[in-house]
């Protein structure tokens, strides 16, 4: 009996010592420092490949630098229409007066992974630039700071557009982490005219709270506070700062939102507050029946894009 109660209270020591372990060197790094990932070896998600002449587009690869001096990679779509204006008749992809939508995809996305959505948007007229955040695909940077700093990254590549055009309108389309990045620029950088956000959440501390029950079974305020306090010292960010919903209160373009009803990840209540929160008067919610985090166009199918692509050509 000894022995076996010896044995016990080494085996609680241990884990005891490996969950404090993981919650002091491994959690803090968990929502900050994301998976990059390679497009060429997503066929799950990329079943043609990452090649974007494989969709038929034209594409110029751009390098943006930011405040803070890290090089973002990013992919000009110019439009397939016959009616698009010629690139080398005015010694630019952006020739004439056009409508330009930067895409910012989820956490461990790649821009490639907007290929196909890219695909469609051009074939409607649109420039479309694919944007790899910081800390994401081939794109510079350690850490993903949830908006803090993307915001600025944002409004760095409005920058290049608008000094290759001034006269350039261009919106913004977000999904999960990537809206929540659009809906905290939408909020300090006008020139941005209007937004897309899909399946987002309201606040930092909110999604962290939420990851935390999904992936490890555990919803503890104390957990969650520890987890952002380190991570808010390892990528020399404030956590507590970053509140779409906040951020929404100060938003007046117009905005298309979107979440499913059975998402998984982010809870579609975190969606509907950011939406009540939004100062625009013009403003549409859509709920995607039965859709999960990742299946919305899917499961909208040809309804939802309508929707989608009446509101864009509501924006020319």
């Amino acid at each position: 009996m000894r022995r076996l109660l010896r044995f016990c209270a080494w085996c609680a020591a241990f884990f005891l010592l490996v969950g404090w372990l993981a919650i002091e060197n491994v959690l803090p790094y968990w929502p900050i420092k994301p998976y990059r990932q390679n497009p060429e070896r997503a066929s799950w998600r990329l079943p043609k490949g990452a090649n974007p002449e494989t969709y038929g587009l034209q594409v110029e690869h751009l390098t943006v630098q930011t405040r803070d001096s890290l090089l973002l990679q990013a992919l000009l779509v110019v439009p397939t229409l016959s009616t698009a204006p010629s690139a080398d008749a005015a010694h630019s992809p952006m020739a004439g007066s056009e409508t330009c939508l930067i895409m910012l995809p989820g956490i461990s996305s790649c821009k490639e992974f907007f290929l196909p959505a890219a695909q469609q948007f051009s074939r409607e007229g649109y420039y479309v630039l694919l944007l790899d955040q910081r800390a994401h695909g081939q794109s510079g940077g350690d850490y993903c700071t949830f908006g803090f700093q993307e915001k600025h990254d944002v409004s760095c590549v409005v920058d290049t557009l608008l000094a290759r055009h001034p006269n350039m309108r261009i919106g913004i389309y977000g999904n999960s982490l990537g809206g929540a990045v659009a809906l905290q620029v939408l909020a300090e950088d006008k020139r941005l005219q209007f937004g897309i956000i899909e399946s987002t959440f309201n606040t930092m501390e909110n999604v962290v709270a939420q990851y935390g029950e999904n992936y490890f079974g555990i919803r503890s305020e104390w957990l969650t506070r520890h987890t952002l306090d380190k991570a808010a010292a390892i990528a020399h960010f404030d956590p507590y700062a970053v509140k779409p919903c906040q951020s929404a209160c100060s938003i007046t373009q117009p905005i298309f939102m979107a979440h499913g009803d059975a998402d998984e990840r982010i809870p579609f209540a975190f969606g509907r507050d950011n939406f009540e929160h939004l100062a625009s008067q013009d403003k549409e919610w859509h709920t995607v029946q039965g859709a999960g985090h990742n299946d919305i166009w899917a499961r909208g199918g040809a309804e939802y894009q309508a929707a989608m692509l009446a509101f864009l050509g509501r924006q020319k």
